[in-house]
């Protein structure tokens, strides 16, 4: 096991299973398919925020035999479930965390953060995966790194980890997103219950969430939805 323990393990899943509260719980099964407890295949990388040199680079072999959509529809490519790639021990500070691949094949992310939330990313700069979070947590990210490419073929990448971002970069990679997409349209603060600290638009998911939220306060709640977004608290379903 990681020396950094995971407290919420299931939080920002939309699947969901009982626990007690403030808990730790095993994930659905659907999730429990990428193994984050096994040792990495590759390397871990014990990090503080500051790090020099920055980026830290690691060669790997992209792909895998199993769709990385088992973590969510909105996952992208093939990776290997038996194991990440690379492991993140990473004390935070003030800085942002960028993590990203390059190839010259297609590659696609997938990232099971330090407060248990899934991150995947594909084609955030060309055919390069990235996944930023401004507000990164201390503790130990899984690192997987896909190919689209289905065939089984493994692919030549490099990890890449950085706290240093340009302001377009951040935001192609949807800074601090749970699944890191495209731009996000977020409407206006029109809902009853705009300011509240939560989340009322029914688009998300992830422990930001309001409780019952209606079709009514789709996008109409921007203020709390976005700033809870850039936290990595919710992901656009």
């Amino acid at each position: 096991m990681p020396p950094f323990a995971r407290t919420s393990l299931i939080l920002a899943l939309p699947l969901l299973t009982t626990a007690c509260a403030g808990m730790s719980t095993s994930k659905p099964a659907v999730a429990q398919q990428l193994d984050w407890t096994a040792a990495p295949v590759y390397s871990t990388l014990t990090l503080s925020a500051g790090f020099q040199p920055d980026p830290q680079t690691l060669d790997v072999m992209a792909g895998g035999n199993t769709r990385a959509s088992v973590v969510s529809a909105d996952c992208a490519g093939f990776v290997n479930a038996e194991a990440p790639d690379v492991d993140i021990n990473y004390t935070a500070g003030s800085y942002p965390l960028k993590i990203a691949a390059t190839s010259a094949s297609d590659t696609t992310l997938v990232v099971y953060d330090a407060s248990g939330i899934w991150h995947c990313s594909d084609d955030a700069d060309g055919t390069d995966p990235a996944v930023v979070l401004t507000s990164p947590p201390s503790g130990n990210y899984n690192v997987w790194v896909g190919s689209y490419d289905g065939s089984g073929q493994l692919a030549p990448a490099t990890l890449v980890v950085s706290e240093s971002l340009s302001t377009s970069s951040a935001a192609s990679a949807g800074a601090s997103s749970s699944y890191v997409g495209g731009e996000i349209e977020w409407g206006d603060d029109g809902s009853q219950w705009s300011h509240d600290g939560e989340c009322d638009d029914p688009r998300f998911a992830g422990p930001g969430v309001a409780s019952g939220n209606i079709e009514a306060d789709r996008f109409h709640d921007a203020s709390d939805c976005r700033s809870l977004y850039e936290q990595g608290r919710l992901y656009l379903r």
